[in-house]
């Protein structure tokens, strides 16, 4: 895959092209004159493409904060909640993000770059992904099963000291556990 004109550039006139960038004075037109004139060779279409990129890349991070945000103060509020789902989830979503990347990757000519290479490390990170999910799940499930049991038992020896028959302390346990008669 070639690499872009703006890749390419020497980190100092990058700097400023992403300086010029972030202050909205400026149209691609001035900004591709001014890095001319600094020595760059770079085309008005490169600095166009590069500067979507950034806006996209500023309006992902804005979310991204904005999601960050909300799920401190929901996090701050609710303490038992899982940063792990969390993290799963923000996982998914950059996955997703990649693949449609993928997808809309050109060369500096306009054709689709579809790397086969990529495509594969997708996959495998999101068989990765799926598969922790499902042992957070599993892992899940284990710990409510033994919260219960606790539960169920701890119930069973208050009924038996508070004189209850034996088949009233089953039907307890039964009850707690979710069990069939």
């Amino acid at each position: 895959m070639a690499r872009s004109s703006i890749a390419k550039l020497d980190p100092g006139i990058r700097a400023e092209l992403d300086r010029l960038l972030k202050d909205d004075r400026y149209t691609i037109d001035q900004v591709t004159a001014h890095l001319r004139d600094l020595g760059a060779q770079v085309s008005r279409s490169a600095v166009g493409r590069y500067h979507q990129r950034f806006e996209e890349i500023g309006k992902r991070m804005r979310e991204s904060r904005e999601v960050a945000k909300v799920w401190a103060d929901r996090l701050g509020n609710e303490p038992q909640g899982d940063i792990g789902k969390l993290v799963m989830e923000l996982l998914r979503t950059m996955a997703f993000d990649a693949t449609l990347e993928l997808q809309d990757a050109r060369d500096e000519e306009g054709k689709p770059t579809l790397d086969p290479k990529s495509i594969n490390t997708l996959a495998l990170a999101m068989q990765r992904l799926e598969a922790a999910g499902k042992w957070n799940l599993e892992r899940e499930k284990t710990m409510r099963d033994e919260a219960l049991k606790q539960a169920a038992d701890t119930a069973a020896k208050i009924a038996r000291k508070g004189g209850l028959s034996v088949s009233a302390v089953d039907e307890i346990r039964r009850q707690i556990l979710g069990m069939p008669e």
